[in-house]
């Protein structure tokens, strides 16, 4: 699909600037700095400096996203939030509640499942997000999820990556009973989760 990127790049003078691309794909995750942004929406329409909060619009005028980051070392590689993430804050913004927001927390740290990790760590399944790490006081501590754990199912939603059930998560509010199933070794087990709030500074 054709986009514009329009912003302020370089903070020139003589009004905003537009930039001509395409949505080279979605439900993209990166790195940046000390936070891991998910399900964004990547394109090659320039992304400058003075760019990012601006809107990415498709071809109908509609907003599809907020330029947000840039690879850095490659050329044409921009990325926007998508809406259905925006729009909810901005919604916030426009009604005088300013911008914290309490995010759901799980407490775990989790890989997605390959065929290298299901062999190197005898697997039962082949598909999930296996636990590495849980958060001592958390949901998901409290309801016995245990490193080794391969959770496969979230609420309503099958998990068959790590973002998979980062993107359930988020479906959430902090205090929410949630459903959640997990393998250890060959046995399913299911657990009733209540979500916590993300402490400060954690990713």
């Amino acid at each position: 699909d054709d986009v514009v990127a329009i912003g302020n790049a370089l903070a020139l003078p003589g009004g905003p600037t537009v930039t001509h691309g395409i949505v080279s794909a979605v439900d993209r995750t990166i790195d940046a700095e000390n936070e891991r942004l998910e399900h964004l929406i990547q394109t090659d329409a320039a992304i400058n400096p003075g760019n990012s909060g601006g809107p990415l619009a498709n071809a109908a005028g509609e907003v599809i996203g907020m330029n947000t980051a840039v690879a850095g070392q490659a050329q044409n590689i921009g990325f926007a939030i998508a809406m259905d993430t925006v729009k909810p804050v901005a919604d916030q913004l426009k009604a005088g509640k300013g911008v914290v927001r309490a995010t759901a927390f799980l407490g775990v740290t989790t890989v997605t499942v390959t065929s290298d990790i299901q062999q190197r760590f005898g697997l039962s399944v082949s598909k999930g997000a296996l636990v590495r790490d849980v958060s001592p006081g958390s949901g998901a501590d409290s309801a016995g999820l245990k490193t080794g754990d391969v959770v496969v199912r979230f609420g309503n939603d099958d998990i068959t990556s790590s973002d998979d059930l980062s993107a359930a998560v988020r479906k959430h509010q902090p205090g929410d009973k949630v459903e959640v199933t997990w393998m250890r070794g060959n046995q399913r087990q299911t657990a009733t989760v209540t979500l916590g709030s993300r402490p400060a500074g954690t990713g």
